[in-house]
């Protein structure tokens, strides 16, 4: 008898053992959570703080992302729709050549009228810009005036206009105040600092 005490007593204690390794051994397994509709899950976009200026035509943008190319890099940034607008397009219809544009372009400069720009599509090809402007009542005002002056042939037309704005990622305190100063170049566009969405 007291052999089987003794076997049973061994037995029990190799299974006591046993047991507690084998619970030690699922205490330290991590199990990893189990997923229940992975397609389901959405990322959310991270809330940027940004610059947003808008309000920018055709020509302007273009003016617009060259100066500012030299103060934001261009992976800082990115251009969106802003909307439609009507603005009234002052101009002087297609010259015959490319050099009789030149010498409007040097007449107007002797009369001290800088804002203009030669287009070059097809269409317009060596027409004179003096301006886009948001404003029927600007528009005529100017015309007057650059009449006054001696140029005639200008003209007023209204254009349905794509307007742009130039989002920029986290600006540092002298990106703000040199986008700022800029700003004030661009007639129309306005400077606002928002939170984004960057995508």
């Amino acid at each position: 008898m007291k052999i089987i005490f003794i076997l049973l007593l061994i037995v029990n204690m190799v299974a006591c053992v046993a047991g507690m390794q084998l619970r030690s051994h699922k205490e330290n397994t991590v199990q990893a959570p189990i997923l229940l509709n992975p397609e389901k899950i959405v990322l959310l976009p991270i809330d940027d703080n940004c610059l947003e200026w808008g309000g920018f035509y055709e020509e302007q943008l273009q003016y617009g992302e060259t100066v500012l190319s030299e103060i934001v890099p261009e992976q800082s940034y990115r251009l969106e729709e802003a909307g439609n607008a009507t603005m009234y397009w002052l101009y002087i219809p297609p010259l015959s050549s490319k050099e009789a544009a030149n010498r409007m372009i040097n007449k107007l400069r002797n009369l001290g009228i800088v804002s203009f720009r030669v287009r070059e599509d097809d269409k317009w090809r060596n027409a004179v810009s003096l301006g886009m402007l948001y404003d029927k009542d600007d528009a005529l005002q100017q015309l007057q005036e650059i009449e006054k002056k001696g140029i005639t042939g200008a003209t007023i037309e209204d254009r349905n206009v794509t307007l742009k704005k130039i989002v920029i990622y986290n600006p540092t305190p002298t990106i703000k105040e040199q986008v700022q100063k800029l700003v004030e170049q661009f007639e129309g566009t306005r400077l606002i600092q928002n939170q984004c969405e960057r995508l």
